[in-house]
């Protein structure tokens, strides 16, 4: 995976909750569109990932051959929401590896609430839950999440819904619809 941040060092040492995002790469022009809204949301860390029904060719767009593009995008909805801290961005080609490599790494379970966002599934017993019922790790440190955020069409079913699954995260929903994700 590749990374950029206007934060080489890392530092994470703001006194607010942490929100990472990892976000199934959308259509090129949706991207451009969402990026604002992401930093305007206060997202710190965006991870910009492969899935099954996200086509190969995304990943060349002009947004990745031209970083500064990316980062006005980002400045445009920092600006609408007054925050100064540029989102670092993470891009993994490859949903699983980056799954079983760098997942807990970046994010680990004890430190991060790890949250799918997925249509209930059709015969699924258990019910998917609403943020506010996402249980967080004990710790006396901030309040840490990162939230995944399908393709359009959603994850693919079983494997990458389970695969999420099966590394902690809880499955939230808004219903049974698949909704567009910008």
């Amino acid at each position: 995976f590749t990374e950029c941040s206007d934060n080489p060092q890392g530092d994470t040492s703001s006194t607010s909750d942490s929100v990472t995002l990892i976000l199934a790469l959308p259509r090129p022009l949706q991207l451009g569109r969402m990026l604002p809204m992401i930093s305007q949301m206060g997202v710190d860390h965006l991870v910009l990932t492969a899935a099954k029904k996200v086509p190969k060719d995304y990943f060349g767009s002009h947004l990745f051959r031209k970083p500064q593009v990316l980062r006005k995008l980002l400045i445009e909805g920092l600006c609408q929401s007054g925050d100064v801290k540029i989102p670092k961005i993470t891009v993994s080609k490859q949903l699983k590896p980056f799954m079983e490599d760098d997942l807990d790494v970046l994010f680990p379970a004890d430190e991060y609430a790890r949250v799918i966002a997925h249509p209930q599934r059709v015969g699924q017993t258990d019910a998917p839950k609403r943020m506010r019922e996402v249980t967080f790790p004990e710790s006396k440190r901030q309040r840490k999440v990162v939230i995944a955020v399908g393709p359009e069409g959603g994850w693919e079913e079983p494997y990458e819904l389970d695969m999420f699954q099966s590394l902690g995260f809880q499955q939230i929903t808004m219903g049974t619809r698949v909704l567009r994700s910008d």
